[in-house]
Formats: C-alpha cells, sequence, structure tokens
C-alpha cells in the first residue's frame, strides 16, 4: 500500500483513531508527486471551510505553498473557526506577522469554550502585546472551564518567560496559585509580580 492510500485512508477513520492528527509520518514516506496530491486533496478541504486537522496537514504536506492560499483564505473570511486558529498559527510560525494575534484574541472572547481553548492554547507566546496581554488576563480574570483557563494561565506564564527554573521554584508556586485562584485579589496581585519580574 502506498503512503499516499494510508494518508487517504486516514480520512476513513473515526474518533480515536484519529487522536494523533495528520502527524509527520504521513508525509515522510511520500514520494514527491504524492506529497503534491496530498496537498491539492487538503487544499479542497481547507478551501470548503477546512477544519484545524486539515490546515495542520496542509502546512505539513508543504508550509512553503501552503502559506499564500490559506493567508487568502484567512483574510477572505471564509475559514471555519477551528481552521481560523490553526490557520493563524501555521502562518505566525513562518511570517510573524503580529497581525495575526487579532484572530487569536477575538476567539479568546468567544462563547463556545473549545474556541477560547484553543485560542489560548495556540496564540504565540513570543510577542507580548497590550491587547495579547489584557486578552489573556481578562480570561484568567472571568474564564470558570478548567481546561481554558489552564491555556491562559500556563501562556501568560510562557509569554513573561517565568518557569521554575528561571524564578525559582516557590516563586513560581506562588504566581501560578495566584493566577489560578478563585480571589480577584490574589488575581490581581500575581498580575503585579509578573510585571515587577520584568520592568
Amino acid at each position: 500500500m502506498s503512503a499516499y492510500q494510508d494518508f487517504l485512508d486516514f480520512f476513513s477513520m473515526h474518533n480515536k483513531e484519529r487522536l494523533d492528527g495528520l502527524s509527520e509520518s504521513y508525509f515522510t514516506a511520500m514520494t514527491q508527486e504524492e506529497r503534491a496530491r496530498a496537498f491539492n486533496y487538503l487544499l479542497k478541504l481547507v478551501e470548503a471551510g477546512g477544519t484545524e486537522e486539515s490546515v495542520h496537514g496542509l502546512f505539513r504536506a508543504d508550509s512553503s505553498r501552503a502559506v499564500e492560499p490559506v493567508e487568502l483564505l484567512l483574510q477572505a473570511g471564509v475559514l471555519n473557526e477551528d481552521a481560523q486558529i490553526a490557520a493563524a498559527w501555521n502562518i505566525y510560525r513562518i511570517k510573524k506577522d503580529e497581525s495575526l494575534l487579532s484572530v487569536f484574541i477575538r476567539f479568546m472572547a468567544s462563547q463556545e469554550e473549545r474556541l477560547r481553548e484553543k485560542a489560548a492554547y495556540y496564540v504565540p507566546a513570543d510577542n507580548l502585546t497590550s491587547e495579547l496581554k489584557s486578552a489573556l488576563q481578562g480570561m484568567i480574570r472571568v474564564e470558570t472551564k478548567q481546561l481554558a483557563r489552564i491555556h491562559a494561565v500556563d501562556k501568560i506564564l510562557e509569554c513573561y518567560g517565568v518557569s521554575e527554573e528561571s524564578v525559582g521554584k516557590n516563586k513560581y508556586i506562588n504566581i501560578y496559585r495566584g493566577l489560578h485562584s478563585e480571589n480577584l485579589k490574589d488575581k490581581e496581585a500575581a498580575f503585579k509580580q509578573l510585571e515587577k519580574l520584568y520592568e
């Protein structure tokens, strides 16, 4: 069986079988021709609105070819919500375009929990703009769903470069607990500690 057929078979799998998604292993065994066919197959799926999976797959098939069409589809507003987040993440990794942060920021305020989770998980941590800082702080202040809050807390710590190694275990635990506290005063105190570390 060809590597391309394995790739096509992936789309007939369901639920647990698809947990790992379209990993790099689907593409490494392909010939250049098969990879081009896989790219075209995925591009049609993405042009129809796409999914997180199909966008990631498209960039794994050929990231240099994927940027321009996906960027145009994102700007045209034709991508489904999950696909928009995946598109912004993949394009940002290549172009470092700060304007893409607005995609993540918008979904951090979504009414849908899974979109808030994904936006906080995928938003790049290497450019903490004032808008991104406000969005992450806003999520941490009001988020009631555990996983979404965990992603927001983890991301703001990553944005500030705060880890056990960088600030010491006790200080890290203190800030981490403060950000997860049900008490808003504790959260505000943790935000101030983050600011003080990097004044």
